[in-house]
């Protein structure tokens, strides 16, 4: 959770940074650049506080909100895990790599 949370908050923050470097001088270009410069400290503290908290999190959030529920065979209800490695992966892989790439899209246009 904390680190998919926290790429989206470095995303917004890219985001804002480069519409920064691409606006004039003016008002819009301090007013992108501040917050994008905070929004990227939001998502330096939410990678670095919740995942440090991680433990305390997960009793928190309920694993119903990941579960699935099936009739078997004999039409009864079961919960199953509807949670896989698969879509962790992708859900920290893909936020990861367009935060990468939106850090580098921002450097080249300093």
């Amino acid at each position: 959770m904390a680190r998919s949370d926290s790429m989206m908050w470095f995303i917004v923050g890219f985001a804002q940074l480069i519409i920064a470097n691409e606006i004039e001088k003016g008002f819009f270009n301090m007013l992108f650049s501040t917050t994008g410069g905070s929004s990227l400290v939001v998502g330096l503290y939410v990678l670095l506080f919740i995942a440090r908290h991680s433990e305390e999190f997960t009793d928190a959030y309920s694993k119903f909100e990941k579960s699935e529920l099936k009739r078997d065979e004999n039409g009864s209800l079961t919960i199953t895990n509807g949670d896989s490695t698969v879509k962790k992966g992708m859900g920290i892989a893909i936020p990861a790599s367009i935060t990468f790439i939106s850090a580098i899209v921002w450097l080249a246009t300093l």
